[in-house]
């Protein structure tokens, strides 16, 4: 349901009934993104789509395996989907091969992205010249690992207020260790950027732990002006890492020793149900065909008020792998010692959950998207669709001193289409082809609005055909992305609003719009 734009203005008396109602609520309306076939007729049907998207001033922007998208944020209008080589090639760079990822700095007002270039061992930074996702963009690029049939893999990115951390999984082919860079951000917003002050950290697979899939932290306060944070899973264990780069608003950053969270028992992830893969098989691994992705931390870790926060999947352990269910676990640290400061989980109702991501805002409002699925065939919730669905959904949280609380219920933004989403043909079942879903996702923060918050994540649209002649002759399974967009209540006026009403006995504290 679409929120309606809420005034700051001193209302009459006479309406704060209405206004406290509405600050009572949480809302969310929602807009289609890119899908697969999209990208088809651009830069090629790559899948997994590496969902990724972040809003600026008056823009939501998204990058996907195959095209770069700019809609309006206040509509959801598209305002441009182009190639994705095309967006790279006007920075005078070679290209794109896909892994994107994009952020809007609150500090600059400019947008940054980076992602594989032409060949994927270099990785791209691009670097717009105002807060207009449609203007002009200038780029460089970090020769990150070797010769080209070496791979930087699943490039990271995170921003805060003098830095930029990139990490990468480094593969020649086989898995090789990690690497981690960190550049003054300075150095990318003045003139032509250059990477010539960066900072790169080595772990080679025999050497020290620094995590994978390495996660900077996003940080809009202003805090640790001059270091970033890190969160990452470890490389060679079931646990997750905490440590701080030092000095990284200039050349010759150092690292921290690492913090071992010594995290509950999970062990490998297993892939997700659906409700009609091989029907009459409910729990057998073999119509589990959506691959979860492993324990690395997929979307943005953040950093407010002193505190850490990042959500990952995992599998606990303690039940038998093949009857075992996926579940999101949210971490909240203290960003100065990596002491653990609360853990929790979102799980239950027999679903598997995962492609968790989060924002905060200063205010310790939250909000977590994820997707989760089952096997289950009927339709308790009476929306026409199988229960079990992949779906993109999300929670309200609140951080109440240490710990995230969820506030209200499940918020459902978009139910799968179908419910065998898988590789190969329609008529086909492929049980030894696993479809790789997300890979990434994301919830940013408004800049101009601290309690609107936007996330982005993928569901199963139906399925459809490839070939250029439309006959029907390559019908593919189709991933489509969506963007929900939450709006939290306000603090302050809204809350006194809301005494105020109270004192005079209304009653009315929702207004029904939470999905």
């Amino acid at each position: 349901m679409r929120s309606t734009t809420r005034t700051r203005h001193l209302l009459a008396l006479a309406s704060l009934p209405a206004i406290a109602s509405a600050a009572q609520a949480t809302t969310w309306w929602g807009f289609e993104g890119t899908a697969q076939k999209d990208n088809f007729f651009l830069d090629g049907a790559f899948r997994p789509p590496d969902t990724m998207g972040a809003a600026g001033t008056t823009q939501f922007m998204e990058t996907s395996n195959g095209s770069v998208a700019v809609y309006d944020k206040s509509t959801g209008a598209l305002l441009l989907r182009e190639r994705a080589s095309s967006f790279w090639q006007r920075m005078g760079l070679s290209g794109s091969s896909g892994d994107q990822r994009i952020l809007f700095d609150h500090y600059s007002q400019r947008w940054i992205a980076n992602g594989f270039c032409a060949t994927v061992n270099e990785v791209c930074i691009g670097i717009s010249d105002t807060s207009d996702a449609l203007g002009t963009w200038k780029g460089t690029k970090i020769a990150a690992f070797g010769p080209t049939n070496h791979v930087a893999d699943y490039p990271t990115l995170s921003v805060n207020q003098n830095s930029v951390v990139i990490g990468t999984n480094n593969f020649t082919p086989s898995f090789s260790g990690t690497s981690l860079f960190t550049i003054p951000k300075a150095d990318l917003l003045s003139g032509a950027p250059t990477v010539a002050n960066m900072t790169r950290f080595d772990a080679p697979s025999s050497g020290a732990d620094r995590g994978f899939a390495i996660q900077g932290v996003v940080n809009w306060t202003g805090e640790n002006a001059t270091t970033h944070n890190v969160m990452a899973v470890s490389r060679d264990q079931f646990d997750v890492f905490a440590y701080r780069l030092n000095g990284t608003n200039a050349a010759g950053a150092t690292q921290s020793a690492v913090t071992e969270l010594n995290t509950a028992l999970y062990t490998f992830n297993g892939r997700g149900r659906q409700p009609d893969t091989l029907p009459g098989q409910v729990n057998n691994t073999s119509n589990r065909l959506v691959d979860e992705l492993d324990d690395r931390i997929s979307g943005n870790v953040v950093q407010v008020n002193g505190k850490i926060i990042g959500i990952h999947t995992v599998t606990p352990t303690g039940v038998a792998s093949a009857n075992a269910f996926t579940e999101l676990r949210w971490y909240v640290l203290d960003a100065n010692s990596f002491a653990t400061l609360s853990t929790g989980v979102i799980n239950g109702g027999n679903f598997d959950y995962y492609q968790g991501s989060i924002a905060i805002n200063q205010f310790g409002d939250a909000v977590i998207g994820y997707n989760r699925s089952g096997s289950q065939t009927g339709d308790a919730d009476g929306d026409g669709k199988a229960d079990g669905r992949i779906t993109f959904a999300g929670k309200q949280m609140k951080l109440v001193g240490n710990n995230l609380v969820q506030q209200g219920s499940e918020m459902v933004f978009r139910v799968s289409d179908v419910g065998d989403y898988r590789c190969g043909a329609q008529n086909t079942v492929d049980t030894a082809c696993r479809q790789r879903w997300g890979d990434y996702a994301a919830v940013t923060l408004d800049p101009n609005d601290p309690f609107t918050f936007y996330a982005i994540g993928e569901y199963a649209a139906p399925w459809a055909d490839f070939s250029s002649a439309q006959d029907g002759s390559l019908i593919r399974a189709n991933w489509h992305t969506y963007v929900a967009v939450v709006t939290v209540p306000e603090p302050g006026t809204y809350a006194l609003m809301a005494f105020g009403l109270l004192a005079v006995g209304a009653a009315s504290r929702r207004r029904g719009s939470r999905a």
